[in-house]
Parts: C-alpha cells; sequence; structure tokens
C-alpha cells in the first residue's frame, strides 16, 4: 500500500509538474524568443524556411534556449516544493529502510544526486514542451500575414485572426494572406492541447522510469 501510494504520487507529481515545465518554456520562448535579431524559421516546414517574427511554429535559437531558461526556473522551484521522499530514516541496524534508500539505487528516497538528476530531466522535458507548441501552432494554427507591412496579425485574446471580409480591398482581394497553418485551432486551444499533452507524457514516464503501472492512477 505505501509503494502504491507513493507510485501515485510521484505519477500526479511528474504530471502537474510537466503542466507547469511546459507552460513556463512555451512563455519565455514565445516572449524572449521575439527579441532575437535572427528571422525564425518554421519548425513545420521540410525547408526549416525562414518566416515573420511572431508565426506560429517558427523558432530561433535564443527563443528556444529561453524556453529551456523558463522549464530550469520550474525545475529547481519544484525541488523546493514537490513532496520527495528524503533519503532516511535508518533502521535500528543502521541501514536505510527500502522505500528510503536513494533512487538511484533502487529506493524511493531522493537524495542530491536525483534532485539534480530530476532538474536536468524536467529542463529538458519543458524544453520538449515548448517545442511540441510550436509543432502544433505551425499545423493547425493559422498564421495571418498582413501583406502590406509583412507583419503577424495577432487575434485578440488568442482567437482566430479574420482574413476576408472588413480587410478586403477595393477590387475584391484580402491584404491578408496565410503563412502557415491550417487553421483547425486556436492560439488558446494550442497551449491547452500542449498542456494536456504532457502532463499525461509526464504521467507515463514516471511510470515507466519507475515501473509503475499507469492503471495505478485510476485505483
Amino acid at each position: 500500500m505505501q509503494a502504491k501510494g507513493a507510485g501515485l504520487t510521484v505519477k500526479i507529481s511528474w504530471s502537474w509538474a510537466s503542466n507547469y515545465l511546459a507552460v513556463a518554456a512555451d512563455t519565455f520562448s514565445s516572449e524572449l524568443g521575439i527579441l532575437s535579431k535572427s528571422r525564425p524559421r518554421l519548425l513545420t516546414s521540410w525547408s526549416f524556411r525562414k518566416v515573420p517574427p511572431g508565426t506560429n511554429g517558427g523558432i530561433t535559437f535564443w527563443g528556444t534556449m529561453a524556453g529551456f531558461l523558463g522549464a530550469s526556473i520550474i525545475a529547481v522551484t519544484s525541488v523546493l516544493l514537490l513532496p520527495f521522499c528524503s533519503v532516511g530514516p535508518t533502521s535500528m541496524t543502521g541501514k536505510l529502510f527500502s522505500h528510503n534508500q536513494p533512487g538511484f539505487e533502487g529506493g524511493l528516497g531522493w537524495g542530491l544526486l536525483e534532485k539534480l538528476a530530476w532538474i536536468i530531466a524536467a529542463t529538458i522535458w519543458g524544453g520538449i514542451g515548448s517545442l511540441l507548441d510550436s509543432a502544433l501552432g505551425g499545423w493547425f494554427q493559422a498564421s495571418v500575414v498582413d501583406a502590406r507591412t509583412g507583419k503577424v496579425v495577432e487575434g485578440s485574446g488568442g482567437t482566430k485572426v479574420l482574413i476576408a471580409g472588413s480587410h478586403e480591398k477595393k477590387d475584391g482581394n484580402t491584404s491578408r494572406r496565410i503563412e502557415s497553418g491550417i487553421g483547425f485551432l486556436d492560439n488558446n486551444a494550442v497551449n491547452i492541447l500542449m498542456a494536456f499533452v504532457m502532463s499525461i507524457g509526464g504521467m507515463l514516464l514516471a511510470s515507466f522510469i519507475w515501473s509503475l503501472p499507469f492503471s495505478t492512477i485510476f485505483e
């Protein structure tokens, strides 16, 4: 029962952390990546072509690094806040109880090495979430560019951007064009989908690492 409870805690913690890791990475990547002097390249393009700044699916080196920075901040914070099992106490024989042994020695305890490994793994996982958000945005969210200025048009509150209608010229041609994406989702839906996938993925990853049946989450 104790092992099952500890396993459930591990999976819930990974799910909770995965959500914040990915969201923080995506936020840092978007808000700081826009400051990059180099033009972003479309992650979902076979040719990795250059696109206007602000294009969904467009990434830069510094924007990607900013995403990993955001994830690392959450990873370090999680070490201070998550209910990690401590190493110890010891039995009367001077040996550690099985569930309080360090994780790298087959137990559930979290010593310095385990926490350092967590920070590294969590940072990478959060960065992957940011790249996943870019991929989902590049595929399913339409990036609309104003043909006159060449700049990406943002939808109010993350909603979809109109292409025709009030933005048509006198000759009937619209002043806007789609740079990438099919327009199936808006920005809000992309963010929710990414966070959901990363949370479930975090639980699956924890189940694999600790050899814990995923079904225990429902028990």
